[in-house]
This record gives C-alpha cells, structure tokens and sequence, in this order.
C-alpha cells in the first residue's frame, strides 16, 4: 500500500481540526449563537449541513452493504432514508417554531416543567450515545483497514481514540455556526468520493447498467440480484415481516433524531426550515442512488461472499471495492485517498454533532434550570462544552472497547428509541389537544422501556451465530429491529395515559396558544 493514502488521511485531519478551531474561536458566549447559529442559516447552506447530519457512517456503509449482498433490500432501505426526510418536511414548520434549541425545549413549551426536559435530555443520549459509540467503532475500523496498516485491531482502536479526541475538540470549543460549515464540507466530499466510486464503477462495465447488474447477480449468489436473504433477515422471522419492521423504523425514526431537530432550529424562518428539508431531500435522493451503484459495484467486482467474509452486516463493501478499484487501475491511490477522507470526514462531522446536541440537552435542559438557574449565560456554555468532553471521552473509551465486536445492534437501538419515544411525543403533542404530561411521559418512558426490552430479547443479542452472545439463546422476540411493535407501544401508552389523566380545560387552552406558536411562530400571548 503505497504512502499517498496515508498522506491525503494526516491532510484532511489537519485540514479539520483547524477549520474546528478557527471556527470555534469565533463564536461568542450566546446560547441562541452556540446551539443554533443565531438562527441564521439560509436554507442551501443549511440543506448542505443537514445532508451531512444525516448521513452518517452507518448510513453509507450499511446501505452500499444491504445492496450488495441483498440489492433489493438495499434499495428499499435506501427508499426509507429518503422518506423518512418526507416525514421531517411534514413536521418541519411547527418543529421550527417550537422551543429555542432543544427536544426538551420543545415538549417543555407545550408542558412547562422540568419533567419535560428531563425526558427530552433522556432520549436525547439514548439516540446519541449509541449512534456515537457505533460511528467511532465503523469508522476506526473502515480507516484502519483502508490505510494498510498492520495490527488491525491496535490501529483500529488507535484511529477510534484520533477520531474521537477530534470530534471532543470539535463540539467542546465549537457551536452550530463552525460545525455546519464543516458538515457542509463533508457533504461535498461525500457526494464527490461517492460520484468517483460509481464512474470508476460503470467504466468497468462500459457505462452500460444492465452489464453491472448481471455482473452483480453473477457476484450475489449465482442469481439473480437481491434474491439472497440479507443481513437483517436472520433470526427466524419471514423475510418481509424484517424488512417491513427495519424500514418503519428508519421511516419514522431518522427524520426526528435530535440532532437533526436542532438543525431545523438554526433556519431563519419556518419557510426556510421546509425549503432546507427540500433541498437536503435533493442531496440525500442524489446519495442513495450513488450508493446503490456502489453497492452494486461491489457485489459485481468483490463478490458478496468475499464481503460477508470480511463483514457479515455487509460494512465492508465500500472499504473492499475501494480496494479493489485502486488495485486495477492507475489512480489508485487517489481513490483510496479519497475514500479514507470521506469515511473520516463522515464520521467526524456526525459524531461531533451528536455530541453537541447531547451537551446542548445536558447544559441546557438539565444545568440550566437548576444548578444555572441564577448564573450567566457564559456558565451554561461552560457547562455545555465540559458535557462534551465527558459525553465524548465516554464514547471513545466505549468505542475502544468494543472495537472488533459487533456493534450493529447500538444502531438499531438508537434509531428505534427515536421511533418508539421521540416521534409519538413528538406526533401526539404537536396535534393532539388531549395530550397531557402524563401521557407524555409514558409516551417517552414507555417507548424507550420496550426497545430495550425487545432489542435485549432479540436475535441481536442471543440466539444466532452473529450476535452479541452466540453460544446462549434467550431471544423471544423475532425481529432485529423493534419499530414494528414499540412504536405502536409508544402511541397506544400516550393515549391511554393521557385519557387516564384526564386533561382540564386550562390544559386545552394551552394547546391552542401552542398551536398558535407552532403553525406561526407567535404563541399570541
């Protein structure tokens, strides 16, 4: 493996932590300024941010994987990450209009108190911290494996702890202003190592679809493509009952992560927060199809027998066919280069937001209204970046230990608790009038309870060669992800709770005054 590769990676570290650092001297001690950027960001900009946002390294590493071990799973995973923004569009005006800066923020304006934050603060790091752990462990390795450096697992976990001491710089000395023209850059990078995998892909199939699709059925099984059973298929539940389950998951889940929520939040205006969604619906429809080139690419030029080998989840399909690419051509260590820096950026960006947005709950959903009650605004930012470094340094140490184990279940968790807890409350308190507090935390408790309840019973835990504790079998529950009963758990508790605590007529009122401020920004008071 030649030294450019290695090069090109010191490069782009250098390149991001000093846009970080440039970045994060310049914002002033302003809470509105540090989680949100001033409510200033015109949508394209924006739109560009929240692609980067979105995307994570799971998302690019686990859809180009579905496709090439299993195409028709694949796309239709890719199909859900599209609509799951289509559902963010529908929310995204009263999303914007309610609350300044946090998902506490939010329920805490229809339900005053510190149970509301509380519970947003909760699921807000049982998203983040899982999805983060995830991203440090894929990312570490995927690098590791791209740079050619020997002893795997020492540099994997080296480049975990590099990836990680970045991203605790990154949020601890940043706000949303630095981190957005970072997610911006990413965004770009990505859609150009992705737009350079798919050419250099059909180039080797004379720019003829129908050529990389027999290839890439040739490549799956010996059959046609898409037929063979993929990753999330296993565990003795019926095929389409998985996938129906995973894609409602990520449908409903992804769109209401709270990060994602906090970048709605940094719009100028409502209008502008819908055209952000627009355009980012753009970007990712644009990523999903590069990547089911790639995924497809793959399985016709690595095979999916090589890529279960290296990774039974399929991760390992972008890293391989980059191998591959750069070992048939003479551009390979531009390929290579870029592909490092893409999978580098992708992870560092995402991570550093998610560990802002769960700083951001910490300092200001927690510190604030109590310990910080009586402080400046300058304590709650102190309070918000001391958070990070230690919401951070326990996600790299997670991540170093978990490193060479299989982790794939922390992100079904993360995204089905977002489905299960964030979205019904969410749903529940943005149009239902009998909604109460109550309700809203069972809503949230309850949801969260039954993912971790389900995911622990599941396949992904006991019961198949490929989980966590294959030599024991205590799995009673089918699927690998859980969206399909807990998230109709979390809306059936909501109601039930809040027709048990029966809502009193000022509690109406409360609601329209919030309809008012969610449908027009100005609650009329």
């Amino acid at each position: 493996m030649g030294a450019a590769p290695l090069v090109a990676f010191l490069l782009v570290v250098c390149l991001a932590v000093l846009l970080y650092l440039l970045h994060g001297a310049g914002d002033p001690d302003d809470t509105t300024d540090v989680y949100v950027a001033g409510r200033s960001l015109r949508p394209v900009r924006n739109a560009l941010a929240l692609t980067g946002d979105y995307i994570s390294v799971i998302t690019l590493l686990s859809v180009t994987g579905l496709v090439a071990l299993a195409a028709h799973d694949g796309m239709a995973m890719a199909v859900s990450g599209v609509a799951a923004l289509g559902v963010l569009l529908l929310l995204a005006q009263p999303l914007r209009n309610v609350g300044r800066f946090t998902l506490g923020d939010t329920w805490s304006e229809r339900f005053p108190g510190t149970r509301a934050r509380v519970a947003g603060t909760v699921a807000t790091l049982c998203f983040c911290l899982p999805l983060m752990v995830v991203q440090l462990v894929v990312a570490g390795a995927a690098v590791s494996f791209l740079l050619g450096l020997s002893d795997l697992g020492a540099a994997a976990q080296l480049c975990t702890a590099l990836i990680g001491g970045i991203m605790i710089c990154a949020s601890s000395l940043n706000g949303m202003r630095g981190n957005s023209i970072l997610q911006a850059i990413k965004t770009i990078v990505l859609l150009l190592a992705m737009a350079v995998l798919a050419g250099q892909v059909l180039d080797k199939f004379g720019w003829s679809p129908n050529l990389l699709l027999d290839a890439a059925g040739r490549g799956a099984t010996g059959s046609a493509a898409g037929d063979e059973t993929g990753p999330l298929h296993h565990g003795g539940a019926s095929g389409t009952l998985s996938q129906l389950s995973a894609q409602i998951t990520v449908v409903l889940g992804a769109g209401v992560a709270p990060h994602i929520l906090m970048r709605l939040k940094a719009s100028e205006q409502a209008d502008s927060a819908r055209r952000t969604v627009k355009y980012a619906i753009g970007l990712v429809t644009v990523f999903s199809g590069l990547a089911v080139l790639v995924g497809l690419g793959a399985s016709a030029l690595v095979g999916a027998q090589g890529i279960s080998a290296a990774d039974p989840e399929g991760l390992a399909a972008v890293p391989l066919l980059a191998l591959q690419l750069a070992a048939d051509g003479s551009s390979g260590g531009a390929i290579l280069a870029l592909t490092v820096s893409m999978i580098f950026l992708t992870s560092l960006t995402v991570v550093a937001s998610l560990t802002l947005s769960s700083a951001a709950s910490l300092a200001h959903d927690i510190y604030a209204p109590t310990v910080g009650r009586k402080r400046s605004m300058t304590s709650e930012i102190w309070a918000m970046r001391w958070s990070s470094g230690a919401v951070g340094a326990l996600a790299v140490v997670l991540a170093v230990a978990l490193q060479g184990k299989s982790v794939g279940f922390l992100s079904y968790f993360a995204v089905g608790a977002a489905a299960a807890a964030i979205f019904p409350a969410l749903v529940l308190g943005l149009f239902w009038p009998g909604y109460t507090r109550t309700g809203m935390l069972w809503s949230v408790y309850g949801g969260l309870a039954c993912c971790v309840v389900l995911q622990l019973f599941g396949p992904a835990v006991s019961g198949t060669p490929d989980s966590i504790l294959p030599g024991v079998d205590f799995a009673w529950f089918p699927l690998e992800t859980t969206g399909l009963v807990s998230i109709p758990v979390g809306f059936l508790l909501g109601w039930a709770a809040s027709r048990a605590s029966a809502a009193s007529p000022p509690t109406r009122l409360g609601h329209r005054q919030f309809e008012r401020q969610a449908l027009t920004g100005n609650s009329g008071l």
